[in-house]
């Protein structure tokens, strides 16, 4: 797929046209697939268009796990705010929320306590305007938030006029970067940006991550990896995979809580395992926490 292919040739559904149509009113190029959409469209969402599915069917024949991945992603998240809830934290930040899909954070959350407060952050138009009208019809914006800004912008986040009135960074916060740190390079330091985050939020404050891998999966896996990141290239975001250790190592500064980084599937079960095991080593997942004392090593992302 190319910039300035012409949407005619997609097989292009009605329901397709106010995604397109506001893609085009922001300046979007419409004919390349973008992540947000993509990551929809594993999950079986709406939000998305046909270059998008286009590209999914396209990388479902390179990597025939994606959905499964997406899923056990997806599962994390719920288990990660269920565990945030559990511990008493009622305030959220979603960075790279993308668009709404069923289970969001704030559904699960506002489940828990009807008093939480979340914010959910993109960078992406569709996912912003889609988001916010989701959150206008649930009735639910007095509560939850949606902000267009990028994770390497953290005081954008932070200082966002939403979030301000959100969220009191006195108390503990419960920050996502759920499926997102894989779509930012070592040369934007993604471990840095983590430890500014973590010097604004208060003691007892959860960060949950997860992340593609393919460092433990068997050869056919790992062959099938690599190739899913290089169709990532025809995207108008790249992919990057990290090991085991180097997931470990963004966590630095943090308590892991049990059991550690792991594969998604294995963090704190509350059901039984997906029958559909064959995206079980394609990620890494976990959740730390800004024990108190912590002292932050810069005030400067």
């Amino acid at each position: 797929m190319t910039a300035g292919r012409d949407m005619s040739d997609y097989d292009t559904p009605f329901q397709d046209m106010a995604v397109i149509s506001w893609l085009e009113a922001a300046g979007i190029d419409a004919t390349l697939p973008s992540p947000d959409r993509v990551y929809d469209a594993y999950l079986g969402g709406s939000h998305n268009t046909a270059v998008d599915r286009a590209f999914v069917e396209k990388v479902e024949q390179i990597l025939p796990s994606i959905k499964p991945l997406a899923r056990s992603n997806r599962s994390f998240l719920r288990r990660a705010v269920s565990f945030a809830a559990s511990k008493g934290i009622t305030q959220f930040i979603d960075i790279g929320s993308g668009a709404p899909t069923v289970g969001n954070v704030h559904e699960i959350a506002l489940k828990a306590n009807p008093a939480a407060h979340i914010v959910y952050v993109d960078s992406n138009t569709i996912a912003v305007q889609s988001s916010a009208i989701r959150l206008e019809e649930q009735k639910v914006t007095d509560r939850v938030a949606m902000i267009q800004e990028d994770l390497r912008n953290p005081d954008g986040i932070l200082n966002h006029p939403r979030t301000l009135e959100l969220i009191d960074f006195s108390k503990p916060v419960c920050l996502l970067m759920v499926a997102l740190l894989h779509f930012v390079g070592d040369e934007d330091k993604p471990g840095e940006l983590i430890s500014y985050y973590r010097s604004k939020l208060a003691p007892g404050s959860l960060l949950a991550l997860s992340h593609i891998c393919s460092d433990e999966a068997p050869q056919d896996q790992k062959d099938q990896v690599a190739a899913f990141v290089k169709a990532y290239e025809n995207t108008t975001t790249r992919l990057y995979t990290r090991t085991k250790a180097e997931m470990e190592k963004l966590f630095d500064g943090w308590v892991m809580e049990e059991p550690g980084v792991v594969h998604p599937p294995d963090w704190r079960p509350d059901n039984p395992i997906d029958s559909d095991m064959s995206a079980y080593y394609l990620g890494w997942c976990g959740v730390g926490r800004k024990a108190k004392g912590v002292s932050d090593p810069s005030d400067t992302p």
